[in-house]
């Protein structure tokens, strides 16, 4: 007979897996980006070396979203409902934001923001969103 794990220990290992997959990704993203800032400001690499320096962080990122979804997988309905409809609200906020912010910079001369802000933008607000709608069903 197999013994399997009740909800609240699978639950516990799903969120171990999560954070010790989080924390291998975030440490290899800190270094691919200050491993490529190095590479860059001093060894000034040729056109191709930069297009895959700038790129390299990409893959902890994507490792980042497996985790996350390994995780959200492994959520009961609920956990999964209120972290979808997270995700939904912070969507929402970061396009039609960004989107309205293009036509400002276009139109009414504002200044320029990278593009690089638009996940940090959309992480922040989706935490925002999911402690609203936790807080929401209390």
């Amino acid at each position: 007979m197999v013994c399997e794990p009740t909800s609240s220990e699978s639950q516990k290992q799903a969120k171990r897996r999560y954070f010790r997959d989080i924390a291998i990704a975030s440490v290899l993203y800190v270094g691919f980006v200050f491993a490529g800032a190095a590479a860059v400001r001093y060894l000034d690499p040729p056109q191709w070396a930069l297009i895959l320096l700038a790129l390299a962080p990409l893959a902890p990122a994507l490792m980042m979203l497996r985790a996350y979804l390994v995780y959200l997988n492994a959520m009961d309905e609920f956990q999964r409902r209120l972290q979808t409809d997270a995700l939904l609200v912070a969507a929402a906020v970061v396009t039609f934001g960004s989107f309205a912010y293009g036509f400002l910079e276009e139109w009414a001369d504002l200044p320029h923001i990278s593009l690089l802000w638009v996940f940090p933008a959309f992480c922040f607000i989706f935490g925002v969103a999911h402690v609203v709608i936790r807080w929401r069903y209390k």
